[in-house]
């Protein structure tokens, strides 16, 4: 059976600078690119990836305890916020534009 009839094309837009990254990457490693693309693919779909945002996730989990923690974050705003809820609202709001999950 043809290769071609069992896959199909896709184009995936990259900045110059990453398209010679992955393919450096991919000569190192022996592989053709589309097949990194296609690991990648499936890692995120299953979230086989998890592990990195699972660690990314608690590394923002710990330094939001940190910004609660410290003496000076206790100083409270006229809003009714403390120093340290409002920087631990900034990381949720981040967490979220960079679709990072919750760890908990």
């Amino acid at each position: 059976m043809s290769r071609f009839k069992t896959v199909v094309p896709l184009m995936v837009y990259i900045s110059p600078a990453l398209r010679d990254e992955v393919k450096k990457f991919a000569k190192k490693l022996r592989m053709p690119v589309s097949q990194i693309a296609r690991e990648g693919f499936v890692m995120r779909m299953e979230g086989l990836g998890n592990d990195y945002d699972s660690g990314f996730s608690n590394g923002l989990e710990q330094a939001k305890l940190l910004a609660k923690e410290t003496k000076g974050a206790q100083m409270m705003f006229p809003s009714g916020k403390s120093f340290g809820e409002l920087v631990c609202d900034d990381i949720d709001s981040f967490k979220h534009r960079q679709g990072v999950a919750d760890a908990n």
